[in-house]
């Protein structure tokens, strides 16, 4: 007797929160704002001690509320000491030191030094920097001056992701003593196990390869107005201390311009302006100075250039001193200076363009106050004025708080959304953290920055401002690849799937239309096919370079975006979605004629280039757009997976086939494609093998890199995290096998746009049994299955007022009985309450499902 048990209990929930306007992004799932005390990440263990420290362990202490009563142990570094404190996790925040009460010299420091990994916690730089944004700290290290007053210590930048801290003893005579250290959260900390979403299964690997991804993006995502402000307005100016530099955000197209203000340098010495695009995180060429020296005597320079030496006493800290700029030329351009009337002098740029953003900042150990910026251009004429003694001088610089709940790149180094990771990074939260407040915000930051072309911004700063206006003033930061500004419609299709919402897509959907009609541009009328040059041409592999030519990336990103759009567009009443789905049909004839490689049996990279061999997103991207399975494709989507082994590694395939043109790079991002594209090709067992391949050491909690977090790169020849200085070990587009469990192994996801109706359709891939949680717009479905040698049972709980589709896998030849009533092939006359129709379809059983109270059991001999 072989059983079959469904269960489908009906729940209440708190019903959707429909979708809210531009200025308010929606927020469903009854997902309000719940103010929560703040939370402190501390020490998990002491890795190792140097010199004299007395009772290390005092600074291993539970994680949770910042705010604690009573006393704890002192720890005391004596000169010349230091440790190595670990968290387990990679962690972030703003760092916090408890120092205790004690003697000093005045001159007493520490250091502390954060990595992601100990290969990379070099002292006093830790693992790179952060790369982009304000929120961040400036560097991943900071030296502390310590008063001797018991005092709580709580920094002003954000350490985004670390999972150790080396603290040292850096200067004095005296012994320092500590109460405590750690990071209070600038994100989500609620427990895995309590996350709306879950998975647990009878296997202890896939298990955690779902909780690391659920821990990305939750260390991925923060709540609106959770960034401290860079800058600070006041009603005697703006407050800067040391930053990287700030770009003005619509300042790309200023060329030939004066620009003026007045300065007063606090403390330090360096104030740092900017005219041109090559500027920070690094310092560049298009970088100048205006520097107090040491002997009474100053500086004015550019960097990598020339420099002028300022009479004696002509610039001084304590002092308000009015400066001007002026940048003349293009090709042989040069900045003049002149403070408080009187021309220092003029630098060239050596060749460098000047046209480009304006930007300012505090040179390093640096505050200064700035007021009355005045730029104006050759002619004299008026282009910006800001007294910058209100917000608004934050906003125009994008350094004010994150006005939106946001989801950001790699969580170390920057607060930066990217649009191409969402296809990625948005399916993880709707299935773990349900953050949709965050993924809301993000879609709007990236689709709220356009140029007139119609491009939507790749990456924008967290903390920018949006504008429902296409503009060409933003900055070119902003955008990146023709990719990139396509994935953007499919992040707004796996909003639409997910929520059910129209309301929001509706407001943005002229920028999404425009947005197609960018990369629609570059279509070859000639072969059919988008064909991109110089920069349009990048990919997520941006240490490549442009790929040029009619790219199968591309082109299956194109079609796969113009069919979902047509989805969209369906119901938001745009006829538009017949042309869409036309182009498509095009583009994809074209595509299975001219990109097919019978040699490999896979989709060639470039157009009549037959060496460079394949891609893994471009393959990917082909089965997932249907292309790979068109009536005129010469293969299928099946053999294509096949094919995609000519990329294979001891750590996962390649994303490029390994020739001379590509780095051997393993990216956990196109392998969250390559494992979404083979379940949906019908080829499970294919995509855990993949699991099991990429991610492997990404779980390994002996991995001597573990974050217990998803990672940026792999380096395909060790294993490591590639450029593991620059790249992240906590990075949500490596998040897919996350979203993927739950809705392929799992095996729940929508039928119908928010979950009105919805599937359980299990792809057992030889587990034993799998449960866990899908948050919905209606509430939760919670799902198990189980299988034994004379039983499979499956188990639903969900809401009311939706409706489902329970597949039964292998039951096709067995006899079904549901509530002890014997239902044949095609059902009866007489099904239970709640069933709608059962019957056989291919291999698997088929109960179609209306939510109510009752209990169904079926089984199946």
């Amino acid at each position: 007797m072989h059983i079959l048990l469904i269960l489908f209990l009906g729940a209440l929930h708190t019903p959707w929160v429909a979708g809210q306007s531009y200025i308010e992004p929606p927020v469903f799932l009854g997902q309000l704002s719940r103010p929560v005390v703040p939370h402190t990440f501390r020490p998990t263990k002491v890795y190792s001690t140097n010199g004299t420290v007395t009772n290390a362990e005092g600074l291993v202490q539970p994680s949770g509320p910042s705010g604690r009563n009573g006393t704890r142990p002192i720890t005391k570094l004596s000169p010349n000491s230091s440790l190595i404190l670990d968290f387990s996790l990679d962690v972030g925040g703003y760092p916090v030191f408890e120092f205790a009460s004690g003697a000093l010299d005045g001159d007493t420091t520490i250091r502390y030094t954060v990595s992601e990994s100990l290969a990379a916690l070099e002292p006093g730089v830790g693992d790179g920097f952060p790369y982009m944004g304000y929120a961040g700290a400036r560097f991943r290290s900071e030296v502390i001056p310590v008063s001797g007053w018991a005092e709580r210590w709580l920094g002003t930048g954000i350490q985004g992701g670390q999972r150790f801290i080396l603290i040292e003893h850096f200067g004095g005579t005296a012994e320092v003593s500590i109460s405590e250290v750690g990071f209070q959260a600038a994100t989500d900390v609620t427990p895995i196990s309590d996350l709306p979403g879950s998975f647990n299964s009878s296997d202890t690997y896939l298990n955690q390869l779902w909780a690391i991804g659920a821990r990305t993006v939750q260390l991925g995502c923060s709540s609106k107005g959770s960034f401290t402000p860079a800058w600070h307005a006041s009603s005697i100016g703006t407050f800067i201390e040391s930053q990287n530099i700030a770009i003005h955000e619509k300042s790309q197209n200023w060329g030939q311009i004066d620009f003026s203000l007045s300065l007063y340098i606090v403390t330090g010495s360096v104030f740092t302006v900017n005219k041109g695009k090559e500027y920070a995180p690094d310092p560049g060429a298009t970088e100048f100075y205006l520097t107090v020296g040491s002997n009474g005597t100053s500086t004015f320079s550019r960097y990598g250039g020339s420099s002028i030496d300022l009479p004696s006493g002509a610039f001084s800290t304590g002092k308000w001193h009015n400066v001007k700029f002026s940048v003349r030329g293009d090709s042989s351009a040069t900045m003049t200076a002149s403070i408080d009337g009187v021309e220092i002098g003029a630098i060239s740029y050596d060749g460098i363009s000047s046209i480009g953003p304006l930007g300012l900042s505090a040179g390093n150990d640096t505050a200064i106050i700035v007021k009355d910026l005045l730029v104006q251009d050759a002619d004299g004429k008026t282009i910006y004025f800001n007294s910058m003694k209100s917000q608004s001088v934050l906003e125009d610089f994008g350094t004010g708080t994150n006005y939106y709940g946001v989801c950001f790149d790699g969580a170390k180094r920057d607060r930066v959304v990217w649009a191409g990771d969402f296809s990625i990074f948005g399916p993880t939260i709707f299935y773990s953290t349900a953050n949709i407040e965050a993924v809301a915000g993000s879609l709007l930051l990236f689709t709220g920055v356009q140029d007139t072309r119609g491009q939507i911004a790749s990456s924008v700063l967290a903390s920018t401002v949006p504008s429902e206006i296409p503009s060409n003033d933003w900055k070119t930061g902003n955008f990146y690849s023709v990719i990139y500004a396509i994935s953007s419609a499919n992040a707004w299709y796996e909003w639409y799937q997910y929520t059910g919402d129209t309301r929001f897509a509706s407001k943005w959907w002229p920028a999404i239309k425009r947005d197609i009609e960018y990369g629609l541009s570059f279509l070859d009328q000639e072969t059919g096919l988008i064909t991109l040059e110089d920069a349009a041409a990048m990919d997520f592999d941006y240490y490549d370079g442009p790929t040029p030519g009619a790219h199968i990336g591309a082109n299956s990103i194109v079609v796969w975006a113009l069919r979902n759009a047509a989805l969209i567009s369906d119901s938001i009443g745009d006829s538009v979605a017949s042309q869409y789905r036309d182009t498509a049909n095009k583009i994809e004839k074209a595509v299975n004629e001219r990109l097919f490689s019978s040699t490999t049996g896979a989709y060639m990279l470039i157009d009549g280039n037959t060496t460079v061999g394949i891609s893994q997103d471009g393959n990917s991207y082909a089965i997932l757009s249907g292309i790979a399975s068109a009536s005129n494709a010469p293969s299928s989507a099946g053999a294509v997976i096949e094919a995609m082994r000519l990329l294979d590694t001891s750590f996962g395939p390649l994303s490029f086939s390994n020739t001379s043109r590509f780095l051997p790079i393993v990216s956990p991002y196109a392998s969250g494609f390559h494992t979404w594209a083979a379940f949906e090709a019908g080829m499970n067992e294919e995509a855990i093998r993949l699991m099991r391949a990429v991610w492997k050491n990404q779980t390994d909690e002996n991995n001597p890199w573990y974050t217990g977090m998803t990672w940026e790169f792999i380096n395909g020849t060790s294993g490591e995290p590639y450029r593991p200085n620059y790249s992240s070990q906590a990075h949500g587009w490596g998040s897919a096998p996350t979203w993927q469990l739950s809705r392929y192994v799992l095996g729940v996801s929508p039928i119908v746009p928010g979950y009105s109706t919805w599937s359980f359709a299990p792809r057992t891939v030889n587990l034993t049994y799998a449960n866990g949680r899908v948050p919905t717009p209606w509430g939760t479905i919670t799902a198990s299955w189980e299988a034994t040698e004379t039983t499979f049972e499956m188990q639903i709980s969900a809401p009311p007022g939706t409706n489902g589709t329970i597949v039964v896998p292998g039951a096709g030849n067995k006899t079904v009985m549901i509530n002890g009533a014997q239902v044949g092939a095609s059902g009866n006359s007489a099904l239970p309450q709640s069933i709608i129709w059962a019957g056989v379809e291919g291999d698997a059983y088929r109960v179609n499902v209306t939510s109510g109270s009752s209990t169904l059991v079926i089984s199946a001999s």
